[in-house]
C-alpha cells in the first residue's frame, strides 16, 4: 500500500511539472502532409501524427492554435537556426542526425521507389539503376536529403507534397520516392487509382519512421515535458 501511494505521489509530481512548464518560447511547425498531418480549411490539424501531437498538447496545456503551418523548406530552415522549435512530421537523415533531437517516435513506415505502370521503359533493380532516371522530390524534405546523401543528382523539385505527386502523375519525372500509405493518400486526393503506379524498389538501410523532433538548443525541460506527456 505504501509503495502504491508513493507511485501516486510521483505521478502527481510529474503531472504538476508538465503543467507548470513554461512554453512561452516554444514554436511548433508542421505542414499539410496527409495522412500524417492533415490541415482543414480552418487550419485545424488531424492525421496519424497530427492527432498524436494534439493529445500531447492537451496534456501539456498548450493551445493547438499555436501550431504554424509552413512550407516545409521554410520550416526546416527556421528550425535549424532557432532554439525551442518542435517540428513534425520529421524523419532522420544523415544531415539531421546530431542536429535535431528525435525525441518521440510517432509513426512507423518504410520507403519505396514508384513508377507509372505505363512507363514500360523504366527498369529499376537497385539504387544505381534509380540514379539513371529523374525523381520527383520536395525540396529539402527527408527523401530529398537522403537521395542527395546517396549521390542522386537528377531531380524534379517542388516545395509542396501535392504538387510533387501531381508532377509525377503528369510525367514530369520518371520516379517518385514515398511511403506507400502516404502515396496512396495523395493519389486519393487526385482521384487516381493505386493500380496506375508500380513499386519498383524498396529503400533499405534507412530509418524512414516519423518522429516529433526538436531544434538544436531546445531547453531540455521542454523536451522532457513532451516525452513525459507522450507516456
Amino acid at each position: 500500500m505504501k509503495y502504491f501511494i508513493y507511485l501516486l505521489f510521483l505521478n502527481f509530481i510529474l503531472i504538476q511539472k508538465i503543467y507548470s512548464q513554461n512554453f512561452d518560447d516554444l514554436k511548433i511547425y508542421t505542414e499539410n502532409n496527409p495522412p500524417y498531418v492533415t490541415v482543414d480549411d480552418k487550419n485545424q490539424i488531424s492525421g496519424h501524427v497530427g492527432n498524436k501531437v494534439l493529445k500531447i498538447l492537451k496534456k501539456t496545456n498548450i493551445n493547438p492554435n499555436c501550431i504554424e503551418i509552413l512550407p516545409w523548406a521554410r520550416a526546416l530552415l527556421d528550425a535549424k537556426k532557432r532554439k525551442n522549435v518542435m517540428i513534425f512530421p520529421f524523419v532522420k537523415t544523415k544531415e539531421r542526425n546530431g542536429i535535431f533531437n528525435f525525441a518521440i517516435l510517432a509513426y512507423k513506415q518504410s520507403l519505396n521507389f514508384y513508377k507509372l505502370k505505363i512507363s514500360k521503359d523504366i527498369h529499376v533493380k537497385n539504387l544505381e539503376d534509380a540514379k539513371k532516371y529523374s525523381t520527383c522530390v520536395v525540396r529539402n524534405d527527408y527523401k530529398h536529403e537522403h537521395l542527395l546523401s546517396e549521390n542522386f543528382t537528377n531531380f524534379e523539385e517542388t516545395t509542396h507534397q501535392n504538387i510533387n505527386v501531381q508532377k509525377f502523375l503528369n510525367h514530369r519525372c520518371d520516379l517518385i520516392i514515398s511511403a506507400e500509405e502516404g502515396l496512396i493518400a495523395k493519389l486519393k486526393e487526385f482521384n487516381t487509382n493505386i493500380n496506375t503506379i508500380e513499386k519498383v524498389l524498396e529503400v533499405k538501410n534507412f530509418d524512414a519512421n516519423i518522429y516529433i523532433a526538436f531544434s538544436p538548443g531546445t531547453d531540455q525541460d521542454i523536451i522532457d515535458a513532451f516525452i513525459n506527456a507522450d507516456k
